[in-house]
């Protein structure tokens, strides 16, 4: 093998542990949210929506009361993304920013959203471990 092979070979590698660990942090945080949303009938965790480009921008009538469901559609989405590109999950529901922001006191009290960001640093950690990066 000469040099500038061993380098392609090296990035390919690269990309593709780079990707995997990136899809690993957005799978891990997005069904955090998605299993720490408060569920009555199911709509506002069947309403978190995986894009990418630009945030989703309706709203579903998928009713999700496990949360399962989002969360399988999420990881499909997400692993089938390769990298470069900024991945959005969005939940456009009238009334989730109420809930995100305490109107939920006994199911929610620290949003859904909020108390996953404030992890975002030891989920990175725990992803990098597993990835060995």
């Amino acid at each position: 093998m000469s040099f500038e092979s061993d380098l392609k070979d090296f990035e390919l590698k690269f990309d593709s542990a780079s990707n995997d660990f990136v899809q690993g942090v957005e799978i891990s945080l997005f069904t955090s949210v998605i299993m720490d949303t408060p569920v009555d009938e199911g709509r506002l965790a069947g309403n978190w929506q995986t894009t990418t480009a630009n945030p989703a921008t309706g709203v579903l009538d998928t009713l999700d009361p496990t949360g399962g469901a989002t969360v399988d559609k999420m990881t499909s989405f997400v692993s089938a993304l390769k990298g470069g590109r900024v991945t959005f999950l969005t939940n456009n529901l009238p009334y989730a920013q109420r809930i995100e922001y305490g109107h939920s006191k006994i199911k929610a009290p620290e949003g859904m959203v909020r108390k996953n960001v404030a992890r975002f640093k030891s989920i990175v950690k725990d992803m990098a471990v597993e990835h060995k990066v």
